[in-house]
């Protein structure tokens, strides 16, 4: 089973490789102390597809296991209800990324903006209840939804 730690330590991997990609840098203040609803800033305005990232947009890092553990079960972003609905007023962008368990290497990565995450969540949000999480509401999305599994190493059926 993944610890939190080593959660937090596979979503920094994949935001110093996004800061190596994209004129982008980390959230800290003098602390340093991470913002808790997004991890990066654009530091420049720059295109993404036939969109435009500007300058001092927020964006939240999410990675993946391409597959989990003997289940063969795709991997899942975890998005909070709270952070997501921040971003989307925002006009933020995640930065999604799938990764390979064994290897940690980044298989697939990509900007998406916040607003096409919402089309696909629709409205269906999980309560946490009282686990221990510290959210209310999240939502389980599968990497499949964004990047096509025959077109990604690991991907596809075993």
């Amino acid at each position: 089973m993944t610890s939190v730690a080593d959660n937090r330590d596979r979503g920094l991997d994949v935001e110093d490789e996004s800061c190596r990609q994209w004129p982008l840098e980390p959230i800290v203040d003098s602390r340093d102390h991470r913002d808790d609803w997004y991890d990066l800033v654009a530091t420049d305005s720059f295109d993404v597809g036939a969109r435009s990232v500007n300058a001092g947009d927020p964006i939240e890092c999410k990675s993946c296991w391409v597959r989990y553990d003997s289940r063969q079960r795709r991997g899942q972003w975890w998005i909070s209800r709270a952070n997501h609905e921040r971003l989307v007023d925002a006009s933020g962008w995640y930065i999604l990324s799938v990764v390979d368990p064994e290897t940690e290497y980044i298989l697939r990565m990509s900007f998406v903006a916040a607003s096409v995450i919402d089309q696909l969540i629709d409205e269906r949000w999980t309560n946490c209840g009282r686990g221990g999480q510290t959210v209310e509401q999240y939502r389980q999305l599968p990497w499949s939804a964004v990047f096509v599994p025959a077109e990604t190493p690991g991907g596809g059926r075993r």
